[in-house]
């Protein structure tokens, strides 16, 4: 074993996890030179008002790479790797160790070959306290990350493109006058992508193709993402196939962009086996003004059967005809399907024959389209179909992320159009907790609410902060922008014990 890790990182973790703050032995977090105030920079003085004791942060132990890093390195944190080198088949990375990023943009696109253990899996994460971007920015084509190695996980990065241009002059999937760069490509199996931000990628945010079973995709911010092209929008937020196992797609939220949402399609190959739960989609193929185009949320059907689907806990938000489609091909005869506690404020579209469809306390509140009716009724299995949204109402559904207990996510249906809502976020929150409360549309800007927790209701402000513009253009998303009556927020808290 080598000797800088000499020490299982594993029970490091532990006992610093245990230290007080005042113990001598606890290392002290550098501060980020990054906008301390967006809502993934976390440092030891985050969340210093709390009258409780915050969780600590994550004692870094393992192999270390940089922007700066060089190929013949040691790993050490004083002498770190290039990403490419430490993400490669001759990375110095044991099974269930960590490789931390240090911060700064990582510009390229980034094959990573690291292969764990189901027992050992490794890890990639931000140095605690850093902000870590991958600028998948170059001419050669790719993904910022793109994932083959197997039981590996990867948390927090940011990945977006530095380009200007999501126009091309040509049609189809391939045009040669952009960089077509997508975020994320997982073809690992095993895998899971966790809590990343991607955006303004000119190709789709995240992909996760059928030799990646049982891998997951989750918590991860997503919009913004493809281009626009003379004939449509192309490059959507989640593009997925499977042939075996699962394929988890939980936690998500995904707004704008050129294309569809969660796109589950194929023409020729598999859609077998598809978790997608507790996600949040609204508003996508948004980022297409040149066009105007509206795109499914959620589209899961191609050419081929669906199989072994579940659509559980999911929120959809749509302000036109468009919303969860299920089923492609007019002539494909779906299989099984399982939709239980989604609430669609949206249209719901079916098409064609369903072997095995069950639906249950579900809403749809903007009308069904093709053969829905023949599977989901009003008053039936706890289900309610209306054609337009409600003129009042509020809806508040607040969910703790899994993998990081200092995060949540706040997605409110303000049917009042009331310009605030209180929140009882008694939940998620502990009495002397410092928190912050980031709009998903200002991730990286200031909170629109900060403080500490005293038990009380927390009024939130809808519609204060204008949509997000993809890179290179001004006032696109405005024409979507939701307002008062539909906000999606991000809960960041001390964690206290």
């Amino acid at each position: 074993m080598r000797p800088h890790l000499a020490i299982n990182s594993l029970l490091l973790a532990l006992i610093f996890s245990a230290c007080s703050e005042d113990t001598p032995t606890q290392v002290r977090i550098p501060t980020s030179t990054a906008n301390l105030n967006a809502f993934n920079i976390i440092t030891e003085q985050t969340f210093a008002d709390s009258t409780c004791k915050n969780l600590n942060l994550e004692l870094p132990v393992g192999i270390f790479a940089s922007p700066t890093g060089k190929e013949d390195a040691s790993g050490t944190q004083s002498d770190p790797l290039d990403l490419a080198s430490a993400l490669g088949t001759d990375s110095p990375i044991q099974e269930g160790e960590t490789l931390w990023l240090l911060e700064g943009t990582y510009q390229g696109n980034f094959l990573s070959e690291l292969r764990g253990t189901s027992a050992l899996p490794i890890k990639v994460k931000p140095y605690p306290g850093k902000q870590v971007r991958i600028d998948s920015n170059i001419p050669d084509g790719g993904s910022g990350l793109w994932v083959k190695g197997a039981w590996t996980e990867y948390y927090d990065l940011e990945i977006y493109s530095s380009s200007t241009t999501h126009n091309s002059s040509e049609t189809g999937s391939n045009p040669s006058d952009l960089n077509t760069n997508s975020g994320v490509t997982v073809n690992g199996a095993n895998t899971k992508v966790i809590n990343f931000i991607v955006h303004d990628n000119v190709g789709s945010g995240m992909n996760t193709w059928s030799d990646a079973p049982n891998s997951e995709l989750y918590g991860n911010i997503i919009y913004n993402n493809g281009w626009s092209g003379p004939d449509r929008g192309h490059g959507h937020a989640i593009y997925a196939q499977n042939r075996e196992g699962y394929k988890n797609l939980k936690g998500n939220i995904i707004f704008f962009g050129y294309g569809t949402g969660i796109h589950v399609y194929t023409q020729n190959g598999q859609m077998n086996g598809f978790d997608v739960q507790n996600n949040t989609w609204f508003m996508t193929g948004a980022s297409n003004k040149s066009l105007g185009q509206n795109k499914d949320n959620c589209l899961i059907g191609g050419f081929q059967p669906v199989k072994d689907l579940t659509l559980k806990n999911n929120l959809g938000f749509s302000m036109n005809s468009r919303g969860t489609r299920l089923g492609y091909g007019g002539s494909v005869e779906d299989q099984d399907a399982l939709l239980s506690d989604n609430y669609l404020n949206e249209n719901l579209w079916i098409t064609g024959t369903w072997s095995s469809m069950s639906i249950h306390n579900t809403e749809v509140n903007r009308g069904l389209t093709g053969s829905a009716e023949d599977y989901i009724s009003s008053g039936v299995n706890g289900n309610v179909v209306k054609n337009s949204p409600p003129e009042q109402g509020l809806k508040v559904f607040i969910k703790a992320n899994t993998y990081d207990p200092r995060r949540a996510d706040i997605t409110i249906f303000n049917h009042n159009n009331t310009p605030d809502v209180e929140v009882d976020l008694s939940s998620v929150l502990k009495i002397g907790e410092a928190y912050r409360i980031h709009s998903s549309f200002a991730l990286f800007k200031d909170p629109i609410i900060k403080g500490v927790y005293d038990g009380e209701n927390i009024s939130l402000p809808m519609g204060s902060v204008k949509p997000p513009q993809p890179t290179g253009t001004s006032d696109v998303t405005d024409q979507e922008d939701p307002k008062r009556v539909f906000g999606v927020f991000i809960l960041t808290h001390g964690g206290c014990l």
